[in-house]
């Protein structure tokens, strides 16, 4: 049938017409059956507001609420909450800074690894393709502290004195290895 009513009887077009009813503002065939689903081609405007009532999970290109939170398909677009978009980075697989990255007085923290050709702390003059730099503009702390259990192994303070970790008798030897006896108050290699 096409979809030009304007030569055909009003009872043989009822399933083309629509309504919407005042109590709930659904909307409605003529012969009263709800319409659930509908294309609208082009755009759609509201005056107002669009509300999306709680349904289930949806993947693709489709905008749905689940639990009062917004998504478009699996990705969380806003939660309940005062703030829009996307409000951790576990919700994006593939998160990229489009700047620098400020701490804002806080840490990173966690289990896990990564790897990086290049890594300043501070500025660098440096050419070669893989580095690690460590050049803070002040310090006031240790620069390098490592630790195996309680013992020192390794400090580096703001002057740049390089501090091993000493024993005070003789510890396993292990080939290869260096050690400082405090007692002695020498370096011993390993054998």
């Amino acid at each position: 049938m096409s979809n030009n009513l304007s030569d055909k009887i009003i009872s043989n077009t009822f399933k083309h017409l629509l309504q919407v009813r005042d109590d709930d503002k659904t909307i409605y065939d003529a012969l009263g059956n709800k319409l659930d689903d509908f294309r609208l081609s082009g755009s759609f405007t509201t005056s107002e507001y669009v509300e999306i009532e709680n349904g289930t999970a949806q993947t693709g290109n489709k905008l749905h609420s689940r639990d009062g939170n917004l998504y478009w398909g699996n990705t969380l677009l806003a939660d309940g909450s005062t703030v829009t978009g996307i409000q951790n980075l576990s919700e994006d697989s593939t998160p990229q800074l489009g700047g620098d990255l400020d701490l804002n007085s806080f840490n990173i923290t966690g289990n896990g690894s990564g790897s990086f050709k290049e890594m300043n702390i501070g500025g660098h003059q440096n050419t070669f393709d893989s580095f690690f730099r460590l050049a803070p503009t002040t310090v006031n702390k240790d620069l390098v502290s490592i630790k195996s259990g309680t013992q020192e192994a390794l400090n580096i303070n703001q002057d740049g004195v390089v501090k091993f970790g000493s024993f005070s008798s003789e510890p396993t030897v292990v080939e290869g290895a260096m050690y400082y006896n405090s007692t002695d108050k020498e370096f011993y290699l390993g054998k």
